[in-house]
């Protein structure tokens, strides 16, 4: 576990390659990292992720308190949400996605699944991606209970909300994930070969993430 300098640190060089892989262009998103006493490291409000600076950052504890920096706007409630949820979850983007915000606007959306498994390990970090709406994002369970079984989940109008065990586990389910919305984003049409629940469920029986 990084103490709070080095976190800090960890957590602008991910803005950057977020930013770099084209999410989050506008002053959008949120990025956290919980450390090791349970404290929370998160960004704070109106910035841009290829700009953020060591500084950026607040901590809150885990019951919402600021403990130090600015206090982050509504959407850090999500994060502590999730983490309270799900212990495994040590990092959290919220980001707007460069293909997966495209696919959702499709009329006939499963909002329990908007992006099927194409390949074992998609399935094997994401299951399923959920989407919930907005005012089932905060002051509710729901998106805690979501936590729980889901490393990643979109929210209407606010983005994509991906958790991982540390950074780079985060970052690669979003990478995954937006693969996968590329490669149906490139097709001409729907004839792709999605797996099926049981191929998902032996998947995840023999290669529990």
């Amino acid at each position: 576990m990084f103490g709070q300098s080095d976190l800090r640190n960890k957590l602008v060089n991910y803005g950057r390659k977020l930013f770099l892989q084209g999410h989050d262009t506008r002053q959008s998103g949120n990025l956290s990292a919980q450390m090791e006493d349970g404290t929370v490291v998160i960004t704070t409000n109106g910035l841009k992720m290829g700009r953020l600076e060591s500084d950026h950052f607040s901590v809150v504890s885990l019951s919402g308190e600021l403990i130090s920096g600015d206090l982050p706007n509504w959407e850090f409630e999500h994060h502590l949400d999730i983490y309270n949820a799900n212990p495994k979850h040590k990092a959290i983007f919220t980001i707007t996605p460069r293909h997966i915000s495209k696919l959702v606007t499709e009329e006939n959306l499963n909002v329990e699944n908007v992006l099927p498994a194409l390949s074992p390990i998609v399935a094997m970090r994401t299951t399923t991606l959920p989407r919930i709406p907005l005012f089932r994002s905060s002051g509710s369970c729901f998106l805690a209970e979501m936590a729980k079984s889901h490393h990643a989940v979109l929210i209407a109008n606010i983005g994509l909300v991906v958790m991982g065990e540390d950074l780079e586990d985060a970052l690669c389910n979003v990478e995954e994930l937006e693969e996968t919305a590329a490669l149906r984003m490139q097709a001409a049409n729907d004839n792709f070969r999605y797996l099926s629940n049981e191929e998902i469920a032996e998947i995840n029986a023999v290669f529990a993430h």
